[in-house]
């Protein structure tokens, strides 16, 4: 049953109540918001329902933001997408599996071969709770799960496919570190967080409790009341593979940018939303740093998805509607079907559905 716009707020509502969903829906189309609701709590414990201006742990949506870093260095001629990763990093930070011919390209567009240093198969959070665990202060800076990521082996060569990896994300960022000598998230601030505005946005420690921040809830059956927050399931502070703190309203603020042409120019952008590797998901492809949804050899979705311990989003941009879809989750069960709903709500079609 399609629920439209109008019946959408009490969906969320009544999701809500049965602790199925907990957090923000914000739909844009054409610059104008056409729809925006916040149902649960933000704040269990204190009673603070969610609202538009929340801040949301984001997980893996970070990932575009730090992509289109990258690239505008690549625009500057700052760094090479083709130079091969052990000439960018200190060879204490290179995994054994990369080789030669494992390059900047490849990690950014999720088609290197390496091997995950989290299960995605672990309903239960159970093993990476277990790597952030073993990490030093619980995982401060990314050279912290260079540890865990060191002698996992390669499942192919790079560039034979897609096949999403988040110790990708944290050698980007250690790229990045190595090549500025910045810390990873202030070049992040620089290159996309100020010039689009992004105030309410930033990487933080998450047990210097920052302002504003939704509680994470980890769905792991039982009453609502007695569900753990994520405080001991996430590293203490955000990492390059998923770690940014937002809103609602600062992500559309980014995709009205990055669309708009205030971030990259022409040739870049293209090839950010461009699938750059054969994929088994089909029909859903990897481009630099965002996910991308294909029907009929077309792009029609650009975006990105996020999931960690009581945290769950879809951030997806449908550039031939010039709209965006926006949920945020402060649990890691039901975004997708709010998302999915909300969608549809907008007369939107996602081939990954």
């Amino acid at each position: 049953m399609t629920v439209d716009l109008a019946a959408l707020p009490a969906w969320l509502d009544d999701r809500a109540d049965r602790g199925e969903f907990s957090g923000v829906v914000l739909l844009r189309r054409a610059g104008e918001t056409a729809f925006a609701h916040a149902a649960g709590l933000a704040s269990r414990a204190h009673g603070i329902p969610n609202t538009i201006a929340t801040r949301f742990a984001v997980a893996s949506v970070a990932k575009w933001p730090l992509a289109v870093t990258v690239l505008r260095l690549v625009e500057r001629g700052a760094l090479d997408l083709h130079a091969p990763l052990i000439d960018l990093l200190p060879a204490v930070q290179v995994p054994t599996a990369v080789t030669p011919e494992l390059t900047l390209h490849h990690i950014l567009s999720m088609s290197s071969g390496l091997a995950n240093y989290i299960d995605e198969d672990d309903e239960t959070w159970a093993q990476f709770e277990g790597v952030i665990a073993s990490l030093p202060g619980r995982g401060r800076r990314p050279a912290d799960l260079v540890p865990a990521m060191r002698d996992l082996p390669a499942h192919r060569p790079p560039g034979v496919a897609y096949e999403y990896c988040d110790t990708n994300f944290v050698l980007v960022g250690l790229v990045l570190e190595a090549v500025t000598g910045r810390e990873w998230s202030s070049v992040l601030a620089d290159e996309v967080l100020r010039p689009v505005g992004m105030t309410d946005t930033a990487v933080e420690e998450i047990d210097r409790d920052p302002a504003r921040m939704a509680t994470g809830y980890l769905v792991e059956g039982g009453p609502i009341d007695t569900r753990r927050t994520n405080v001991f399931s996430l590293t203490a502070r955000g990492m390059p593979d998923g770690g940014m703190l937002s809103t609602a309203g600062d992500l559309v603020a980014f995709v009205d940018s990055l669309f708009g042409g205030r971030l990259l120019g022409p040739e870049l952008l293209a090839a950010m939303q461009t699938p750059q590797a054969p994929s088994p998901e089909d029909p859903e492809f990897y481009g630099y740093g965002c996910l991308l949804g294909v029907e009929d050899g077309r792009v029609t979705v650009v975006g990105h998805n996020g999931g960690d311990p009581g945290v769950s989003c879809v951030l997806a941009h449908h550039p031939g509607a010039n709209a965006t879809v926006v949920v945020l989750c402060n649990q890691d069960r039901g975004v997708w079907a709010a998302a999915m709903t909300a969608t549809e709500a907008m007369g939107l079609r996602d081939p990954r559905a």
